[in-house]
């Protein structure tokens, strides 16, 4: 019969996901009625051999943005970098521009806080005042070979309200 839903996160990634995935199938939920969302952990290459994750979608940094920081870390070290080292590479990237602000570095909290952000590997990201961090993700939907980018990641937080 027909669920009182029309979506199943599933925030999982890994051997975890593969196994659940499928399963839900016999508890009557069909991934051809029921969409399987997900979280950045689903953004594995080779997930679409699942065949129930296909159509499923998951938010993740703009692929586009950061295929090239993973190309150079792959060309460097000769393997893909651990999902922590874009996060690095941006805390990073944060700190150099704060040090060479215009008119001398600045580290306070309303430069780490400006409600523009910054720009990084993982897309546009910055800081709330208590400290949580946003970030302007991209919508992503499994296919059979790979990913579709079915909503863009913003580039700036111009237009995103708080």
């Amino acid at each position: 019969g027909s669920l009182p839903f029309d979506a199943v996160v599933i925030p999982q990634g890994g051997p975890t996901l593969r196994r659940i995935a499928p399963l839900l199938a016999f508890y009557d939920i069909d991934p051809d009625k029921i969409r399987f969302i997900g979280s950045s952990l689903w953004e594995e290459r080779n997930l679409g051999r699942e065949p129930s994750l296909v159509g499923g979608w998951f938010a993740a940094p703009p692929p586009a943005q950061s295929s090239a920081f993973l190309a150079l870390f792959h060309q460097i070290y000769g393997r893909r970098p651990p999902r922590i080292a874009t996060l690095a590479y941006d805390a990073v990237a944060l700190a150099v521009a704060l040090a060479n602000a215009p008119g001398g570095p600045d580290f306070s909290q309303t430069a780490i806080t400006s409600l523009s952000g910054f720009a990084g590997v993982d897309g546009v990201f910055r800081f709330r005042p208590d400290g949580i961090a946003e970030r302007g993700l991209a919508v992503l939907e499994v296919e059979a070979d790979g990913f579709r980018v079915i909503s863009p990641a913003p580039l700036t937080f111009e237009q995103v309200t708080n």
